[in-house]
């Protein structure tokens, strides 16, 4: 696709060139033709006109030599002006002809592009008055925020997963070099993966799943069924992950009640998972164990796949619908949830039951760490600092987001939970999503129902500094 986009990029300036020429060309012919009509007028004038009755006092047989004077003088002048290297201004001969330019004018549009080392991007999916689209949006280092550019969505978006692996081989058959992809989840069933090195690009790069082409029956005016490629989900696509251990693989979840493991170098399915009997709400990688798969559903349990073979560990009841789900990167056997009730419950995995079909496969009560109220609405998004030991956020409807010590508890209202540090009301109406920077460990964004993104340097509120000033900062 850029190729194709260059190409023509290429063919259109040959065109234009062509036609500045033509244009040049004509521009020094015109002068020339002036020119010549102004000299025959003058040889002409100089035969007509008779000034030996004019008075003497006018000197008009000199007045040839002062024009000629005059020009010496406009020569010596533009001489100056020709060497005079300060004048911001160089002429560019084409043809005949010149054109002027500023040596020094620089394109705003260009600067806007240029992404320096020190700013951080942010993807935002959105839909506004029926259009849908993905923006790339971009934080400098003095705290400026401003979109990119932008890429339009053919359905309402979902979720979104970015990914370093292009979704395609080269000709050798296998796997292609790093790349910058993000996969849009949309209530259509095809996952689209994206190329955000390309600005305005025209139409994805892949699609995953999605209707298959058909033939139209002109005689047929029935509405028919929609065919769906092989291994493609048959409803909304809720949430998606992408594995970093194993590049080329995406999974997804679908209000098909399915999971799926997707080759993004093939664009096919490569399994299917049907433990859920209702919308699967959100799936995430462990981070250490990239064959296991986390999986949250509206028939309110989560499971835990092995994708080596398929086999799964004891499902484990929910309170309340899921909404996110997010690994403890400091305690990685520990999975937090959050709930369409405001509550929070933090899982190890370790104390869970065998897998199905096993004498060990009862629900462990104990494998439940954490279960408190965070939020009076539902908290709709959890996430930890990546860098920061214990340093978590909740963000929710109630259009709050709040500060957690995960690593510490207290009893509050006769109920054991993690400390609250801080809380924020970000301005931007009901939260649906928040993440935190993978480079900046204090850093997080937040989307609201607005239409409006938030960006909050936690570590601003000198309490949150202060508490967490001693914990363990590593390079993420």
């Amino acid at each position: 696709e850029y190729q194709r986009i260059k190409s023509l990029a290429e063919e259109e300036q040959e065109r234009q060139q062509e036609n500045l020429k033509a244009a040049a060309s004509s521009f020094a012919n015109y002068i020339a033709e002036e020119h010549q009509e102004e000299g025959e007028e003058e040889e002409r004038g100089e035969e007509d006109v008779d000034i030996s009755d004019l008075p003497s006092e006018l000197n008009m047989d000199k007045y040839d030599d002062d024009d000629e004077d005059n020009e010496e003088n406009d020569d010596e002048y533009n001489d100056e002006d020709d060497n005079d290297d300060d004048n911001g201004f160089a002429v560019l001969p084409e043809g005949d002809g010149a054109f002027a330019f500023e040596e020094d004018s620089e394109d705003e549009d260009a600067e806007d592009d240029e992404i320096r080392p020190t700013d951080s991007l942010l993807a935002v999916a959105m839909t506004e008055d029926e259009y849908s689209h993905l923006e790339i949006q971009l934080f400098t280092e003095d705290g400026t925020l401003y979109v990119h550019h932008d890429i339009t969505l053919p359905d309402f978006p979902l979720c979104l997963a970015w990914l370093d692996c292009p979704p395609y081989q080269n000709e050798s058959g296998v796997q292609s070099n790093v790349g910058n992809f993000m996969a849009v989840g949309t209530f259509n069933p095809a996952i689209e993966i994206w190329n955000l090195d390309v600005l305005d690009p025209l139409e994805p790069t892949a699609t995953l799943g999605g209707e298959a082409p058909v033939k139209k029956n002109k005689g047929n005016k029935k509405k028919n069924t929609p065919k769906y490629k092989p291994g493609s989900h048959e409803g909304a696509v809720m949430s998606l992950a992408w594995n970093k251990s194993y590049r080329q693989m995406i999974a997804s979840a679908s209000a098909d009640a399915t999971v799926k493991i997707w080759d993004v170098t093939t664009q096919l399915c490569s399994h299917t998972f049907n433990h859920h009997r209702d919308k699967v709400q959100s799936v995430l990688w462990h981070p250490e164990e990239a064959w296991l798969l986390a999986s949250g559903s509206f028939d309110k349990t989560i499971s835990l796949v092995d994708c080596r073979n398929g086999s799964l560990l004891q499902p484990v009841p929910l309170p309340s619908d899921v909404e996110s789900l997010a690994w403890d990167p400091f305690s990685t056997n520990h999975l937090y949830c959050s709930f369409e009730n405001g509550q929070v419950m933090a899982i190890d995995i370790r104390r869970l039951g065998g897998a199905t079909g096993t004498n060990n496969n009862r629900f462990n009560r104990q494998a439940i760490l954490l279960q408190f109220q965070a939020h009076e609405k539902t908290v709709s998004s959890i996430d930890f600092s990546s860098s920061v030991a214990g340093l978590c956020a909740t963000s929710s409807i109630d259009e709050t987001v709040k500060i957690w010590d995960m690593h510490s508890s207290e009893n509050t209202d006769n109920q054991i939970k993690p400390k609250n540090i801080f809380y924020k009301t970000m301005s931007v109406g009901g939260l649906f999503s928040l993440n935190f920077s993978k480079d900046d460990p204090y850093l997080l964004a937040t989307g609201g129902e607005g239409g409006i993104v938030a960006v909050w340097d936690c570590d601003e509120q000198q309490l949150i500094k202060d508490y967490f000033q001693d914990r363990n900062i590593t390079t993420s």
